[in-house]
């Protein structure tokens, strides 16, 4: 049973998370990210936005978090550079258990959920997770949330 959405200080949980993985030696940096106050639920939005860092940092060696406020929504990019993904498999990279580098020992990352379940947190939230390539090389994942539910 869900509880119901509280406010929630969106920059405050950003900066928090990327300085979790910053302290344990990781490449993970906050850019802009203004002040931003939205209704959700706080431990599932950490963990979205833990996932997507994880993979930027994994995958991509490390993660440029900025927040950034449009009248209606708010979206979190977390950009890498490392080699992005090919564009036809992109839709499959959010399929549970499926993972793109080549080899499937588990020690070389997870199971293959973390954008299964960010995007499943963003849309129970009303938003969504989106990828796409960027034009310098890497990869930015956007997590898009409404400002008020």
């Amino acid at each position: 049973r869900q509880t119901a959405p509280e406010p929630v200080d969106l920059t405050a949980l950003v900066a928090d998370c990327v300085r979790g993985f910053a302290e344990t030696g990781h490449a993970a940096t906050l850019g802009s990210a203004p002040p931003v106050t939205i209704p959700g639920h706080p431990t599932s939005l950490r963990r979205a936005l833990t996932n997507l860092i994880a993979n930027a940092v994994h995958y991509g060696g490390q993660a440029e978090v900025t927040l950034e406020q449009a009248p209606d929504r708010v979206a979190i990019h977390v950009r890498d550079t490392g080699p992005g993904i090919a564009p036809d498999r992109m839709d499959e990279v959010f399929q549970p258990f499926v993972r793109l580098e080549g080899s499937r020992n588990r020690a070389t990352g997870g199971v293959g959920l973390g954008l299964a379940v960010a995007r499943q947190i963003a849309r129970a939230h009303g938003g969504d997770v989106t990828l796409s390539n960027r034009a310098g090389g890497g990869l930015e994942a956007t997590l898009s949330l409404p400002r008020n539910g």
